[in-house]
């Protein structure tokens, strides 16, 4: 067994005939729970420069994507366009258009990519996307993290898991492809809240998934927590072991875009430690899965 779930990569392979990159840039959005619509505070974990160095980046959209695909063009003939640091469907039809719009006049772009949140989906919104989606290849990535809403609640994400769970249906109505993120070891989460998250994302029309750690992150509320002791980050073993039995519940054509989330110290990253060696890391989980006779879909039902 080469590898236990299906990759985002070999989608892509499938889809296009030939590896595709996907360039993250900063739209230029910002987030109802950053500015105060929600909340004034963001998610207790989250620092978008920490994941994301494009969050940095002011330069118009099309500016980075030139220039990314320019260092790129070597390795790569087609590219998607990621709009991944904040919520990139928050704002009226007409703001979202004059963002994406030109974004689809490039050569070289075969699809764009766009992060948001499930409370920002308005109908009106998810019409435009299933308009953009009849038009090129486009995918919907909407942050749930957690099936728990008492987790939801003590890390301030701002929305339930209702929320996420209407705004992908709505836009699988419209034929939009969907990847959720979640993310392992938030605090008061169980082992069953793990296994619940993943059988939600099975359930409904989810087509790919992103799982990440949770990672400790400077300057965010879970510094302050891990801090006094009241929380703790995952051992590779541990975050392995969940991990693992998570994909066992997913359907086994869901493409897995990501098993874990990297960053550096230099962006931020306090815990834990392996999270600044995406390769090593990734293939001790892929080797925990294979010694371990764990697949993608193994517990589906």
């Amino acid at each position: 067994m080469n590898k236990p779930y299906y990759t985002y990569r070999a989608y892509l392979k499938k889809r296009f005939g030939k590896r595709a990159l996907r360039v993250p840039v900063h739209a230029g959005f910002s987030c109802p729970n950053r500015d105060g619509t929600l909340s004034t505070s963001g998610c207790t974990f989250c620092d978008n420069r920490s994941f994301s160095p494009a969050a940095l980046d002011s330069s118009s959209v099309v500016s980075q994507l030139e220039a990314r695909m320019k260092r790129a063009a070597g390795s790569f003939e087609i590219f998607i366009a990621y709009l991944q640091p904040f919520t990139n469907t928050y704002g009226t039809v007409e703001e979202l258009k004059s963002i994406y719009e030109p974004i689809l006049q490039l050569p070289g772009i075969v699809g764009l990519a766009v992060g948001t949140r499930p409370d920002c989906l308005a109908d009106d919104v998810c019409d435009y996307l299933a308009n953009v989606s009849r038009r090129t290849y486009l995918t919907v990535e909407v942050g749930l993290q957690s099936a728990s809403d008492d987790v939801l609640r003590l890390n301030n994400r701002g929305h339930t898991v209702a929320d996420f769970e209407s705004a992908v249906t709505r836009l699988g109505q419209r034929n939009i492809e969907t990847v959720a993120h979640s993310m392992i070891g938030l605090p008061n989460e169980t082992r069953e809240d793990v296994i619940n998250t993943a059988k939600l994302v099975a359930r409904i029309p989810v087509h790919g998934v992103k799982i990440h750690q949770l990672m400790i992150i400077k300057g965010t509320c879970m510094e302050e927590w891990y801090g006094k002791g009241t929380v703790k980050a995952l051992t590779l073993a541990d975050y392995a072991e969940l991990a693992g039995e998570f994909i066992t519940y997913l359907r086994p054509e869901q493409c897995i875009h990501r098993i874990m989330a990297d960053s550096k110290p230099a962006y931020g990253l306090i815990a834990p430690a392996w999270s600044a060696d995406k390769l090593k890391s990734t293939e001790y989980i892929r080797r925990y899965l294979c010694e371990n006779h764990l697949w993608q879909g193994k517990n589906y039902t």
